[in-house]
């Protein structure tokens, strides 16, 4: 086992003189350490330049938010020449028991002697987030970025889906899984909502036939919450919680996940690309899935949009341009940013031209609907500066180019 932690601050120094220690103290000499900060003040770039020598490589100054270093660290992990088998993600919240390590990587290993092929292993859990409790683990419907490690095979699957995910969705996939509708006691209940990328992990993995596990109790801390566990309606799962015992779930849930690893069963939601009905979403990160052209040409940068996308791309100094291939009717979601843009939306093949001056300070974004039938043709997207795309909907399936793989690298700079 060659296991790679990604390990995240920003600012909040109080809580990585805790949690960084410890880290080094329980994994040290058991993981490679690659270091993500995003920090604004001195004393945050001031402490990480200090302990950079812990890392594999230099460090790397991610800014854009949390998804954006979500997605550095699985790239750069995953394109190591090291080959890491595993790779975990770790943020500074997080404060690790001292005897997390073994417990958490035996997972791999108890899960398979029950007969389940495992994707994802925590020292962390919800009680909301439990899906089928176990003895001393649990199957989980969501264990979350703050601490998870993932097998290479499960690391590129959440890398190639990065998304944010949609509940009703998600809670749809358990309950065909398992029998268990989690709308009955998890956090979102039976809202109908996006949710954030780490609540899409665990579901993409289960498509693949993978499972998620957690230690109940859990071997950590949660510090500095603002607000607090509590007020969040969040608690860690602890020695004397009722336990969610139900082995005929399990069996379910065990037999429909070895029936997916054997191809019996196929899993068509959630996908890489949100479906609703038979149309299709493509957030800005994602238009690479199109078949055709390069979409994007001039002066982007990243705009962090954490329930929706995530990312969001905002036009720079100059403009930019944005071309799609594209069948059927379509939406570009689109506001003017702070100030107000202009944009230019032109159907090659119709004729359609529409370039509404958008208002600044919108609260949500607005639709520009672009009708047209089933033949493809080039659509073009011309952005004055300040304008932000949040994503393409089309009312039809479209063409798809298999080989795209999604990474950080391909994200605009934040500025």
């Amino acid at each position: 086992m060659k296991l790679a932690i990604g390990y995240s601050t920003k600012d909040q120094v109080e809580l990585t003189r805790q949690t960084f220690p410890r880290l080094m103290d329980t994994a040290g000499d058991c993981a490679s350490l690659w270091w993500c900060d995003g920090s604004n003040t001195y004393e945050g770039k001031e402490y990480w330049a200090k302990h950079s020598e812990h890392c594999v490589e230099a460090p790397v100054y991610v800014r854009g938010g949390a998804d954006a270093a979500i997605a550095w660290k699985l790239s750069a992990m995953l394109r190591s020449g090291a080959n890491y088998t595993h790779i975990g993600l770790l943020e500074n919240d997080v404060l690790l028991d001292e005897d997390w390590f073994e417990p958490t990587m035996e997972l791999f290993e108890k899960g398979k002697a029950d007969g389940l092929s495992v994707g994802a292993v925590s020292p962390r859990s919800y009680v909301d987030r439990v899906l089928i409790q176990r003895d001393g683990w649990a199957v989980m419907h969501n264990i979350g970025a703050g601490f998870i490690i993932f097998t290479r095979e499960a690391a590129e699957i959440v890398l190639r889906s990065f998304r944010t995910s949609w509940w009703p969705t998600t809670r749809l996939l358990w309950a065909q899984l398992s029998g268990i509708d989690v709308a009955t006691y998890a956090a979102f209940r039976g809202n109908e909502q996006w949710t954030t990328t780490d609540w899409q992990f665990e579901t993409q993995l289960a498509s693949h036939g993978l499972a998620s596990l957690a230690l109940t109790p859990a071997k950590c801390r949660m510090i500095g919450q603002n607000p607090p566990l509590e007020q969040q309606g969040l608690k860690l799962v602890a020695a004397d919680d009722p336990m969610n015992w139900n082995d005929e779930a399990f069996e379910i849930y065990r037999g429909n996940l070895l029936a997916i690893r054997a191809g019996v069963h196929q899993i068509e939601l959630p996908g890489i690309i949100h479906r609703d009905g038979t149309g299709m979403l493509f957030f800005p990160h994602q238009l690479g899935n199109l078949a055709g052209l390069e979409p994007w040409q001039g002066s982007l940068e990243l705009q962090w949009a954490q329930g929706w996308g995530p990312f969001a791309y905002r036009t720079g100094p100059g403009g930019a341009s944005l071309s799609v291939r594209t069948s059927g009717s379509c939406s570009f979601h689109v506001t003017g940013g702070t100030t107000g843009a202009r944009v230019a939306i032109t159907d090659t093949r119709s004729g359609f031209n529409f370039a509404p001056d958008l208002p600044g300070g919108m609260q949500q974004f607005g639709s520009i609907n672009v009708p047209g039938g089933p033949v493809p043709r080039q659509i073009t997207m011309e952005m004055s500066e300040g304008a932000v795309f949040y994503g393409l909907q089309t009312a039809d399936p479209q063409l798809l180019d298999s080989t795209f793989r999604f990474s950080w690298d391909q994200l605009p700079e934040a500025k």
